[in-house]
């Protein structure tokens, strides 16, 4: 039984990379994933708060680890599947948006600090993202809902945002993270937290 899962999952690699180097690599589609994720990476790192940069990167990366695990849970259950990937061979970067909703959740971290504000924010990017771009991807031919809708999709990425904010601010919390700052923005921060 063990060999014969060997040998099929082979076969199973070696049609997904045949499928990817002859239907896949350098498409519209394939250029569409790697245009919007280079755009909203490249967003992050131009507007990352360099004070806060390791505790905004540790909530891009907890967003990355986080929404991956999810990802490939769904596609090995078949609730959803990807016509067309970044990279066959490796799980993480076979969604759509591997990078871009890891940099907008990490944005979202930086911009709202105080957890009412980001709960409501959040909201807006999670219910942007599933019934916005999601369709979008779904139009393209990219991403395929086999067995899955847009509200789940919502329910999910609202609560990794939310998870993936309690976890750096937990970590954070028990780090100097922001020991980073200039002793100006600290300063300021001081005065403000004293109004």
């Amino acid at each position: 039984m063990l060999n014969e899962i060997e040998n099929l999952t082979k076969q199973l690699h070696q049609m997904e990379m045949s499928y990817w180097f002859h239907h896949d690599i350098f498409t519209f589609q394939w250029w569409f994933i790697v245009v919007v994720n280079v755009l909203f990476f490249l967003a992050l790192l131009f507007l990352l708060d360099k004070g806060r940069a390791l505790r905004i990167m540790l909530a891009f990366m907890l967003s990355f680890v986080i929404l991956g695990t999810f990802d490939q849970i769904g596609q090995y259950f078949e609730l959803w599947s990807y016509a067309h990937e970044f990279i066959a061979f490796t799980e993480n970067y076979n969604a759509v948006d591997f990078l871009a909703i890891p940099s907008i959740f990490a944005l979202t971290y930086q911009m709202f600090t105080s957890w009412r504000i980001f709960l409501v924010a959040s909201l807006f990017v999670c219910l942007f993202n599933a019934f916005i771009a999601e369709p979008i991807f779904v139009a393209l031919d990219i991403y395929h809902l086999d067995h899955w809708n847009y509200f789940g999709s919502f329910i999910i990425l609202y609560f990794v945002v939310i998870l993936v904010k309690a976890l750096t601010d937990l970590v954070g919390r028990n780090n100097t993270t922001d020991d980073y700052r200039s002793t100006t923005q600290q300063v300021f921060q001081r005065k403000q937290k004293a109004r």
